[in-house]
């Protein structure tokens, strides 16, 4: 890696996905996928219509995939602000079959959609990491936009970023930050926590053995705050590379 930055992302509305449904919960955890970032800071872009329904996550990304690596977003200092509601509403399926009076199987019933749904608010703070191959870290921050969009609603997230510095090593590591389940060919030897997601599920802890990159903030920027201490990630890592 030649570059690196840390990307935290403030949240600035309402951001909801179902990440995890229980009953009729749908509940966002602190999490942005990948999967969710390429497309987010613009580095992808995928079909407006989308008749096949199959992911196109490696073709989207195979003009990037060897020069940025992006990391899963999760929460940089706990979650602190969270919204639950309740809603009662009619069906918002995209298309509703008309049927002739006595034909209609819901005639005599009374149907309402209704359900809880528990969303990230405003004013929570997500981190990731953003890598780059053969690319200067002035180009790399160049390529990050200031605002992205998230979410099924389209929520709102300010991008803020600090550079990093970028060392490299091998043996045996932690690994500093989540990262995609099929993102390394490394294979973890102990320590392992994962999240289990849609698409991809996560490496959220583990112990690794092989080469790594290590990024490590300024001198200035670690001077009086607290979690300064180097992030290592895989030395190989790729975005969805087991699957390409």
């Amino acid at each position: 890696m030649d570059s690196a930055l840390e990307v935290t992302l403030r949240t600035q509305g309402e951001i909801w996905f179902a990440s995890r449904e229980v009953g009729r919960l749908a509940d966002t955890e602190p999490y942005f996928l990948n999967t969710a970032l390429y497309y987010a800071f613009g580095l992808a872009a995928g079909r407006y219509v989308d008749r096949l329904f199959k992911p196109t996550y490696i073709d989207d990304t195979n003009d990037v995939a060897d020069e940025i690596y992006i990391s899963p977003a999760t929460a940089a200092d706990g979650v602190a602000n969270r919204i639950t509601s309740t809603y009662n509403t009619s069906s918002d399926d995209y298309a509703t079959i008309n049927y002739s009076a006595q034909d209609d199987p819901d005639a005599k019933q009374n149907l309402p959609s209704y359900g809880r749904r528990r969303v990230l608010g405003h004013g929570n703070e997500l981190r990731c990491y953003v890598l780059g191959r053969e690319i200067e870290i002035a180009g790399l921050d160049a390529k990050l936009p200031g605002y992205i969009r998230l979410g099924k609603k389209r929520g709102k997230a300010k991008v803020e970023t600090k550079q990093l510095t970028v060392d490299s090593g091998t043996g045996e590591y932690e690994l500093g930050h989540a990262i995609g389940a099929y993102d390394t060919d490394q294979t973890p030897t102990g320590n392992l926590i994962t999240k289990q997601m849609r698409p991809t599920p996560l490496i959220a802890q583990a112990t690794f053995q092989g080469p790594y990159i290590e990024l490590s903030r300024t001198e200035a920027d670690s001077k009086g705050r607290g979690g300064t201490d180097p992030v290592k990630f895989p030395a190989d890592v790729q975005f969805l590379r087991r699957k390409r």
